[in-house]
């Protein structure tokens, strides 16, 4: 069973919520996918895993959630990173009343990929009502895991 690391990053909970639901679907699928607050392990557990789902919201001016802060810093500062082993898929979630609109999430697809990572899927950006959008993305990641890690 191939494993599909879900890290969320969360200010009001909306994202460790959907990374619950997708984790579920994952599982459903026949998935090994466990959840990691982000703030609950270090950033360098990345180079362990090769697959990971990022589901964030953006704080403030466009700054990472608290939680997920730490993991920023380091895709973004460590210029010497090598992580063309990783494919990953990013949900973001936010606000388009708010000028940075899902920031967060586009910058940890920016910094994964310029990293080498590997992108599964198209990032998704959510607005307030994303239990209406992510569904679609999400049958989109599933198809293409299946596909990927076909025994």
């Amino acid at each position: 069973m191939a494993l599909i690391n879900i890290l969320f990053g969360s200010q009001s909970g909306n994202a460790q919520n959907l990374a619950n639901v997708i984790s579920e679907s994952l599982t459903n699928e026949g998935f090994d996918s466990p959840i990691f607050d982000m703030g609950s392990i270090d950033p360098e557990n990345i180079h362990d895993m090769d697959y990971v789902v990022i589901v964030t919201s953006t704080w403030g001016d466009g700054e990472a959630p608290d939680n997920a802060s730490e993991w920023m810093s380091y895709l973004k500062f460590n210029e010497e990173l090598n992580l063309s082993h990783v494919n990953f898929a990013v949900l973001g979630l936010g606000d388009t009343y708010y000028p940075h609109f899902c920031q967060c999430g586009k910058d940890f697809e920016q910094y994964l990929s310029k990293h080498g990572g590997h992108s599964l899927v198209r990032r998704i950006d959510c607005d307030l009502y994303y239990e209406e959008q992510y569904p679609e993305w999400l049958s989109e990641l599933i198809e293409v895991l299946k596909n990927k890690l076909k025994e």
